[in-house]
């Protein structure tokens, strides 16, 4: 990865750096003076071609880690290479830039400040030599020494943070006293300073102040600079297209810095989509170029129609970065693909790509105890893609973490310090799901973070379910089980959440009700294990079918005993040719027939297993029955339409209070149940259903 950092860092540096230069000398495109004439010295069209060459080529880290989190990519390769890459090609540039400076043309002050002109650049890089060992060398050993004198847990000191803008303020007023940009002194010295709480504090501190104050007035100020009549007028003796030439040399650095972007990916194998979104991305632009425009306006570098041409063009090239990317993005990804979308339709020996939501750490045993149940084995491993779901709020960007392995886990509380808030509140939930990988065997597990509103984070699960080709999402549900045995709502937002996914979602759906799942967890250690009861209450039909597929997977597990209920009306048990045909269709009844049927030959000899028919005339008799079942068993699946359209059901739909669970889920979690059972409430992918309310 750091290999592949620095090379897309480098040819998105130097590749537009060469083109923007070679098509400036094969154009002929002459520097402009103060007197707006364009008869330029060597010198300053030198100057003119490193600064407009650096402002096409430098890409805006701070702007682009904001679009990045903004746009919420969901593969992680793309996040995790082109953040770096930026970091690394920012800090290159200044560097880059500070040193051409000083061989090209020191300026007046330096030169006057080091008594000889030609000597001049020569001082000026053995003085920056010597500021940045002095940052490295000798602040950044005290910083160091600083944090550790800290007490733990405690606020940092004013003191401390005081200190540490006296340094910053030192190092830009040195770098502006030898002949660079002030810019390059606070660049040095934020690069000494060591990470943990005074970094930490200081972002805290200082953000509103730099982002919410300082920047704006770089960004106003130069836009008051930029006159954009000048773009129309001709000056001087200026030559013809003068403009036309600009814009063509513009797009050129950016195809330069694209094409740059596509070849690097192309050698590390990485798709051309996510080359060319690397591309896209790098050419955001920001302060960094406001800066770098200001320093050629105010050294006579630029003119002001030069300077208001690349401010416009700045703007215009980052305001087409997302939704060229987030248009990218849909076409690569497209509709999902992939034929396991239900369990009813994959092999038994495939894989299962599950997709896990917890919205708190409460969520997480359940979740646990249901990935425990799924049974992974070498034959039918378990793909699972944590998402730790965070409401977004304050002045935090939507964004989607990826965390890397062990990554999370390993954090301490002095470096926690140093995290993303979101990143630490997901440690636990993390941590949590990496030592299930650990002890389980077969299960490959990739951890996220969603921060997102909650209007459109179920945008964000399917998004995740669809990259991942998943065939099972599981949404825990919005309440959950108190001290005293009560159900309280979490948020009820997280039930328009769950509304959402089951109307969009790639794959089959679950919704997980907790009530005392997690504390089974024990079952999966063999010879340790509480009984597990489970029962599948099959009505018909496609979601009842995906819970008994679902369920199936469960007898693997020691402890788990599993009743299968099927319910039937009377008319039917009694003439079954007298039958209506309405209900379920003669399609649906073969195929409901036939997983029963392959059912109780696969585990006719085990005894763990039972499967009975219960014969029901009405709802009435539905409602009686499974209320007779009440705390036998700890655990009901059912799908969420079972029985719909049937007698067997009819009337319930109306008194339901949870949509979402269909009309046995509602009644199973009621409180005219009279039992606290766990419930999964499946609904099977079916492309028709897709898309309609729910």
């Amino acid at each position: 990865m750091g290999r592949k950092v620095v090379a897309i860092a480098m040819a998105s540096l130097t590749l537009p750096l060469i083109a923007t230069a070679a098509t400036v000398a094969v154009f002929g495109l002459p520097a402009p003076m103060a007197n707006n004439s364009y008869k330029a010295s060597g010198t300053e069209e030198a100057a003119f071609v490193l600064l407009l060459s650096f402002a096409l080529s430098i890409t805006a880290f701070p702007i682009l880690a904001r679009l990045l989190a903004e746009l919420k990519i969901p593969n992680p390769e793309v996040g995790q290479v082109v953040l770096p890459s930026a970091l690394v090609g920012d800090v290159v540039s200044w560097l880059l830039l500070a040193l051409c400076f000083a061989v090209i043309g020191p300026g007046d002050k330096a030169a006057a400040h080091f008594k000889n002109e030609y000597l001049a650049p020569f001082w000026m890089v053995l003085a920056a030599a010597c500021l940045v060992l002095v940052c490295l060398y000798m602040v950044r050993p005290l910083l160091e020494w600083t944090v550790r004198q800290m007490p733990e847990g405690e606020p940092v000191n004013n003191v401390y943070m005081g200190l540490v803008l006296i340094f910053v303020l030192g190092a830009a007023l040195a770098s502006a006293t030898i002949g660079f940009h002030p810019v390059f002194g606070a660049l040095v010295l934020g690069l000494a300073v060591p990470k943990g709480p005074l970094t930490t504090t200081l972002i805290e501190r200082l953000d509103d102040f730099v982002i919410g104050f300082m920047l704006p007035f770089l960004i106003v100020g130069s836009g008051l600079k930029t006159d954009v009549a000048s773009l129309m007028r001709p000056e001087g003796n200026e030559p013809t297209h003068y403009v036309f030439w600009l814009g063509c040399i513009v797009v050129v650095a950016t195809l330069a810095k694209v094409a740059g972007c596509m070849i690097i990916s192309s050698f590390y194998s990485m798709p051309r989509s996510q080359g060319l979104s690397l591309g896209i991305l790098m050419n955001t632009m920001g302060p960094a170029q406001a800066i770098i425009l200001n320093m050629g306006k105010s050294e006579k570098v630029f003119n002001q129609k030069i300077y208001a041409f690349l401010v416009v063009t700045s703007v215009i090239s980052t305001a087409l970065v997302s939704p060229l990317v987030t248009a990218l993005d849909r076409k690569c990804r497209g509709p999902a693909i992939y034929k396991q979308r239900n369990l009813e339709l994959s092999r038994r020996d495939s894989d299962l790509r599950l997709v896990a939501c917890v919205h708190t750490v409460r969520n997480v045993p359940s979740v646990i105890s249901l990935l425990q149940l799924s049974n992974p084995t070498y034959d039918s491993p378990l793909l699972v893609s944590a998402v730790h779901l965070v409401e977004l709020t304050g002045r935090t960007p939507p964004m989607l973490i990826v965390h890397e392995a062990g990554a999370v886990g390993t954090l301490t509380r002095r470096n926690s310090d140093n995290a993303p808030p979101d990143l630490v509140h997901s440690e636990p939930i993390v941590s949590a799901f990496e030592k299930y990988q650990q002890h389980a065997g077969c299960v490959t597990l990739q951890a996220f973070t969603a921060v997102s509103a909650y209007s459109s984070m179920h945008e964000d699960i399917c998004n995740i379910a669809a990259d991942h080709q998943a065939t099972l999402i599981v949404l825990p549900f919005h309440k959950l089980l108190t001290v005293d045995g009560e159900m309280e709502v979490i948020n009820p937002a997280i039930r328009a959440v769950n509304h959402g996914v089951l109307t969009n979602a790639p794959c089959s759906v679950g919704i997980l009700v907790d009530r005392g799942l997690g504390e089974h967890g024990k079952f999966a250690n063999a010879g340790h294990h509480t009984p597990l009861h489970v029962a599948i209450l099959f009505f018909g039909g496609p979601d009842d079918r995906e819970a008994l597929m679902y369920g199936r997977r469960f007898l693997e597990q020691p402890g788990v005993v599993l009743t299968v209920v099927r319910f039937l009306p009377s008319y039917e048990a009694e003439a079954p040719a007298a039958a209506p045909a309405v209900w379920p269709a003669k399609a649906d009844r073969m195929w409901d027939d036939e997983c029963i049927r392959d059912f109780r030959l696969q585990f006719e000899d085990n005894a763990s297993v039972s499967c009975t028919d219960k014969v029901v005339s009405d709802s009435s008799a539905t409602v009686a029955a499974i209320r007779s079942m009440g705390s036998i068993y700890d655990f009901y699946v059912v799908g969420r339409a079972s029985g719909v359209g049937s007698p067997l059901v009819a009337g319930m739909t109306e008194f339901t209070d949870f949509p979402e669970l269909g009309p046995i889920g509602d009644l199973l979690v009621s409180s005219d149940m009279g039992a606290m059972v766990s419930v999964l409430v499946m609904q099977q992918y079916v492309e028709e259903r897709m898309g309609a309310s729910v």
